[in-house]
């Protein structure tokens, strides 16, 4: 059903990262949303921006599945999923089947329904190290045991081959005035603490600013082939220790760093997107190739725009 001109739409993870981002850009554009969240104070945090919220958990069956039956879903998986499979092996397996059993609840509930199209974020480190020079989608998958969610990209290529409108979007190195970047770079070079940096962070990654990530998913919503795969990430990649230097020029402050070695980010609990030493870097070219157009197209710009949002 379209209301008011704009598709209706099912977000999973609504109240996250890039779910909070995704319903913020969704709306503005006139789509009537409906956000799937994990609590109450999540579902607050969702209705604020416009759009409609329910409570639910994607990994077991629930009511929640009878709202998902929209013109467009969107399934966006929590970013701890996205990190904690990459963790030790054991937890990894836990976690691993915790996301397949999301996937059936999600898709199950829309296979029979009439979407339109199915978005679908997953794993991009399931390419495994890809060196210096850009890969594209069609290379081979080479996922490392118990850091990426290769199982539930096998079992959604059966629902792409029974006729479910997919599209996969892998997203990058996502960044924004959130999550990780908030709390390990912008907090504390703004109050003068040191940032904490595991291992050498010369690695190579391709970041997408948040909201260009957003405005990517809903335009592959509108453009994507079903059944492809599409990078989400800017044309130059950076090297990881680039976030905090970078952020520190732009926003005139000092850099002050704390080096710790690669395996304390574990003892400490704190997120990270690559191992040491992985090289993550993915060509674009596929995605604009659908007309794309990034708001945020290096990584100066992005970080420009989280300053102004600090400084608002």
């Amino acid at each position: 059903m379209t209301v008011g001109g704009g598709a209706t739409t099912f977000v999973t993870d609504a109240a996250g990262f890039v779910g909070m981002e995704l319903v913020k850009v969704l709306v503005a554009l006139g789509h009537q949303v409906i956000g799937l969240t994990p609590s109450v104070e999540a579902a607050h945090r969702v209705r604020k921006t416009g759009a409609m919220a329910i409570i639910g958990d994607p990994r077991n069956p629930g009511q929640w599945q009878d709202e998902a039956g929209t013109e467009w879903v969107f399934h966006v998986p929590p970013q701890s999923f996205l990190h904690d499979a990459r963790g030790a092996r054991r937890h990894a397996a836990s976690v691993i089947r915790d996301r397949v059993a999301m996937e059936a609840n999600v898709l199950d509930a829309v296979a029979n329904g009439s979407t339109r199209r199915v978005v679908y974020v997953a794993d991009s480190s399931c390419y495994g190290v890809t060196g210096l020079r850009p890969i594209t989608e069609d290379a081979p998958l080479r996922p490392e045991p118990g850091r990426c969610l290769s199982p539930a990209l096998d079992r959604l290529d059966g629902y792409v081959v029974a006729g479910l409108p997919v599209v996969t979007a892998l997203p990058g190195f996502v960044y924004g005035n959130g999550a990780w970047f908030r709390e390990g770079i912008v907090e504390p070079v703004i109050a003068g603490r040191r940032v904490l940096q595991f291992g050498p962070n010369r690695n190579w990654v391709s970041p997408i600013h948040v909201h260009d990530c957003a405005r990517a998913l809903v335009h592959l919503a509108e453009r994507g082939e079903p059944g492809s795969r599409y990078f989400l990430v800017n044309n130059d990649p950076v090297q990881v220790k680039d976030f905090a230097e970078a952020f520190a020029r732009v926003a005139a402050r000092e850099l002050r760093v704390r080096r710790l070695p690669f395996a304390a980010a574990r003892i400490l609990g704190r997120p990270v997107a690559t191992r040491h030493g992985t090289d993550m870097v993915y060509s674009n070219i596929r995605l604009r190739g659908t007309g794309f157009h990034f708001r945020y197209p290096t990584l100066e710009d992005g970080l420009h725009q989280i300053v102004g949002a600090v400084d608002g």
